[in-house]
């Protein structure tokens, strides 16, 4: 979720929920790569409106599981779902050091968070999180990478131009940035510690307009009128159909930049 790249941004919690289906059919996917322990202390950096963090709470019932998330309106959608194991805090990823205990995290995970925080910042996140790792803990992540919604950036590009907007506040790194990003700061990285993956997310026509307005605008309409805000949005679903695929479909091409690595021993 959100962490410094998008400034005045319109999150909404409620109405992300409703359009993060997409993320949510890839859960196992991401699990799967690297399972909790039954017994591990886990942090969800950046948790959003916290469902991943609930499943991952249901994952480690003789553990425990932190999410942390800056945004409060996400936070407020995080905190309605409750377990025994599970907590939610407010702060950002750039300070997760000063929210949790130094070696005290058996995992720390982070889906759909790193495309919103500035490339500059990376290594200041990946510090702050080899800081709270046990030695010997991981780190897992998923986030965009480059050419990630190809289709959608380049649609939203040409409508940001047209109302003379800057350009998109995200970041879509390849793998080879971020390894040696990770790299300098202290945490190793195994043989298949450092990939992009390439997924083909299910979407109708309302579905993509639902993510273009709920996440993808918010990297181009960051602290601009209400006025200029639903002008974008007006233009974007204008010309939603522009992004259909070559079979019919309105599907997406998602990129991901998947991370694995841990601190040393």
């Amino acid at each position: 979720m959100p962490q410094s790249a998008v400034r005045g941004a319109m999150w909404a919690g409620d109405r992300y929920v409703e359009q993060a289906g997409h993320h949510r059919q890839f859960d196992d996917w991401f699990v799967d790569r690297h399972p909790p322990r039954p017994s591990d202390h886990v942090v969800d950096a950046g948790c959003g409106s916290g469902e991943f963090t609930a499943h991952l709470a249901r994952l480690v019932p003789d553990g425990r599981v932190v999410g942390v998330e800056p945004d409060p309106s996400m936070l407020e959608v995080a905190r309605t779902h409750k377990a025994d194991n599970l907590q939610v805090r407010q702060g950002r990823l750039q300070e997760l050091d000063r929210l949790v205990a130094a070696a005290s995290v058996d995992l720390v995970v982070s889906r759909a968070v790193f495309h919103w925080i500035p490339l500059a910042d990376y290594g200041r996140c990946y510090e702050a999180i080899l800081q709270i790792l046990r030695p010997g803990g991981w780190f897992h992540a998923e986030s965009a990478g480059a050419g990630n919604v190809r289709g959608v950036v380049e649609l939203l590009d040409d409508i940001a131009s047209e109302l003379d907007l800057g350009p998109a506040t995200v970041t879509f790194p390849d793998a080879g940035v971020a390894f040696d990003l990770l790299e300098e700061s202290g945490l190793e990285i195994p043989r298949s510690g450092v990939t992009t993956v390439a997924q083909r997310r299910p979407f109708n026509q309302d579905q993509l307009l639902g993510f273009v307005r709920t996440q993808a605008s918010l990297a181009y309409v960051a602290g601009v009128t209400d006025a200029v805000r639903e002008q974008f949005l007006l233009r974007a679903e204008e010309r939603i159909d522009e992004l259909g695929r070559h079979d019919g479909s309105h599907d997406q091409t998602f990129v991901r930049l998947d991370v694995l690595c841990r601190r040393p021993v």
